[in-house]
Order: structure tokens, then sequence, then C-alpha cells
């Protein structure tokens, strides 16, 4: 293998942080020398919306893009090489690595409006005091749900459900259709879906940047969709392993009513389910109708490489990606929902229309979400692998709930001890 990848770069430790700060060896090689380097991820929505906005920044761009994991391996390439884009969207998944490694740019004092973004927004790019991003969304936890499938088995969808209602609904919607047909996806590996249950049950799964999820909790999480899959109410390993993207989804091949997600993501799954009107929801809670374990969270962002020869360029780039008007229709929600009332207002989005639910999904539970987390800690996009191996491994019979739960405590010690 040439070339470093995002686990060896974020790996590197104390050798690594000190190259990445050397003095004098600022900038890129790469693009125009009075231009600036922009780089994302995502799929061809946001590539296209991207492109769209940038034509109207006023600005000399070079653009990068690519799929979410080829994007962080490069991005680990260029910084470790101290060629990264002036401009780059930061997930919270990385973020923490990337602004200890101190490898971002501290934006206080930069000129970008911030006085109308969403207050959790506006917080969410703060690590240690310093300002290393602009939270360029604003999201939530959602279930996407298709109301007709259901129905067209005599049912009907709840408003709202707790854990155990919603196993009940999923395994009685199975039996019922029969077999290929199940009552949900299985996220038994989606550590962010679990989050919101580590919540319920009352704590945060990191804090202080170590595991604050107790064991039992965790064993919970991963036993109660070991019976999903058993009732054959969630999709067997082998079927889940065979999914991964958004056309793979049971919710988009009409096998399963109920997906989880971030709810900007409803206007990614109704363009493949055409035969039905997708509606967007809560995740299930400890009781029917809680919301205490979910968040609004700007959980990705714009950031500025530590490197970049173009600082004042930059923050006027990201600036305009978040509050000028042509951006913000351009973008829409292949980003997220706008993490502004202004920017939402500005869409117009008519109320049954995918974006329209999403955005008033979001400003209806906005008041009722429990208070944001801290930012994910350095590390967790390995956890977050580990989370879902451990996940796989339970429904290939390579293992057990409490195995799982004992593996995924000694891990998370490892990982974010180091």
């Amino acid at each position: 293998m040439t070339g470093l990848t995002r686990r060896t770069f974020l790996g590197f430790g104390a050798a690594t942080a000190a190259a990445l700060t050397l003095p004098g060896c600022g900038g890129s090689d790469e693009g125009s020398s009075d231009g600036l380097r922009v780089a994302w991820y995502g799929g061809d929505p946001v590539h296209k919306a991207m492109d769209a906005a940038l034509k109207d920044s006023g600005l000399t761009v070079s653009t990068e893009r690519a799929a979410f994991a080829d994007y962080w391996d490069k991005l680990a390439t260029q910084t470790a090489g101290r060629k990264g884009p002036d401009v780059l969207r930061m997930s919270m998944t990385y973020f923490a690595e990337y602004a200890q490694r101190k490898a971002l740019l501290d934006l206080t004092g930069k000129e970008i409006k911030l006085d109308a973004l969403d207050q959790d927004v506006a917080d969410s790019g703060k690590i240690d005091g310093k300002l290393m991003g602009i939270g360029q969304s604003s999201i939530t936890h959602a279930t996407f749900r298709n109301p007709a499938l259901v129905e067209s088995r005599g049912g009907k969808l709840p408003a709202t459900w707790s854990w155990d209602s919603f196993a009940t609904f999923a395994k009685d919607f199975a039996a019922d259709a029969g077999p290929g047909k199940y009552g949900t996806t299985d996220v038994g590996g989606n550590i962010q879906i679990f989050e919101v249950w580590s919540r319920e049950y009352g704590s945060e799964v990191f804090g202080d940047r170590k595991l604050a999820a107790g064991k039992e909790v965790i064993e919970g999480w991963f036993a109660y969709w070991d019976d999903l899959r058993k009732a054959k109410a969630a999709p067997a390993a082998d079927v889940s392993a065979e999914g991964g993207s958004f056309e793979t989804s049971q919710l988009s091949k009409g096998a399963a009513p109920v997906e989880f997600g971030w709810v900007q993501q409803l206007t990614f799954y109704q363009p493949l389910v055409k035969n039905a009107e997708l509606a967007v929801g809560a995740v299930p809670g400890r009781t029917a109708g809680s919301l205490r374990g979910q968040f609004v969270k700007a959980l990705d962002f714009w950031s500025v490489s530590a490197e970049t020869k173009n600082p004042d360029a930059a923050a006027q780039l990201i600036d305009f990606l978040v509050n000028d008007e042509r951006a913000v229709k351009a973008i829409g929600l292949t980003l997220g929902v706008p993490p502004s009332k202004k920017s939402r207002d500005l869409l117009a989005a008519q109320p049954r229309t995918p974006a329209g639910q999403a955005i008033a999904y979001v400003e209806k539970i906005e008041q009722q979400v429990g208070p944001s987390p801290q930012p994910w800690p350095k590390g967790y996009g390995e956890l977050n692998s580990v989370f879902s191996r451990l996940n796989q491994d339970i429904g290939f019979g390579k293992t057990d709930p409490k195995a799982a739960a004992d593996k995924f405590v000694a891990e998370s010690a490892r990982v974010l001890g180091a």
C-alpha cells in the first residue's frame, strides 16, 4: 500500500503532530497559487449542489470531491504532507482528531457571520475553546417511514414508539408480510443511533474523552437487535452486509417500512421510493414520545487548513457558503437542514416535499430534544468501525451481545487511552 490512509495518519501521534505545525512550510503545490482549493465528501447530489454554489462565490477555486471513505484517506495523505485543501468539509467523526493535531485553523475573529446560526450549531464547532469549524447544517436523528407499505398489510404507523413497542411493531409486520419483508432495517451497528439509546438510559456514549456508556447499556443495545434478527423482524446479517447505501437499503427496495438516519437523508431516500410518499419521525425512546436521547447539532463543518496561504479568502468562502442567499438556494438540503431560520425560510420548501418535511421536523423538535453532546473524541472513527463490526459478528454467530459489549469497552479503553 502506498501513501497514508486516514487510519495511519490519525494514529501517528506526536511525531505527526509536530510535522503538521512546523513553521515556514505552509501552503500547497496543488491548484493555483492565487485561488482556493475546496474539498468535500458526498455523492452526486452534493457535488452538483456545491458546483452550483461555488459559481457565485466570486472567488477563484479549484475543487476536489470524493465518497466519504475515499475522502478521508486522501485528506490524511495531503495533511501529513502539508498539502491539504484550503477549505474542507469536516465531519464530527474526525473533527477532534484534526483539531487536536493542529491541522485546522482557529477561525475565532475571522469575518464569518455567526449571529444568525442556530445556537447549538454555532457552538458545535468549538474544541478546547477554539472555533475550529463552522457548522453547515442543523441535523438530528430520524426514522424514515413508508406508511403505504404498512397500510397495504392492514396496519398503521404510530406517531411515536418506545423501543419496546417498536420491537413489537417490527415483529408483527414481518410475521404478517412474510419472507423477504422486515419490520425495520438493522442499525444495531450504528453507533450514532445507539447514542440516542444511551442518552435515554442516562449517559452520553463518550464524555471527557472516554467511554461514558455502561457495559450493561451497550449489551442491552446489541441484544435488542440480535433479538429482532432472530425474530426475522430485521434482516439477517448476510442481507444487511449486501447493503450499505441509500439504493440498497431495505426501505428503498420496499422490503422494510422503517429506516434510521439523519433527517436530511429523507431527501435522498424519497427519489428512490417512487410508489409511495415517505414520512419522517423521531427515533424510538425509552418511553413513547421521549426525545431526550436526540439532539440538534452540526455534525459537519466547513474548516480551514492550518497550512493555508489564504486564510482571509478561505473565511470569506465559508461565510458565503453558510450565509449567502445564492449558496443557500444552490445547496438546499444536500448538506443537511440549513443552520439558520433565515436560510430555512429562504428555501420556501413546500410542506409535503421531503425538504419541507425535514425542515418542519427539525423546527418542531428542537425545543424537545436533549442537550447537545460534547464533540466526539479523538479515536471516534476507529470505534465507529469497531461497533459496526461487533454487531455484524453477533449477527453471524461469531460472538454474543455480552462478549461484544465487553470487547467494545476494552477497545474504547485502548483507543481513547492512546
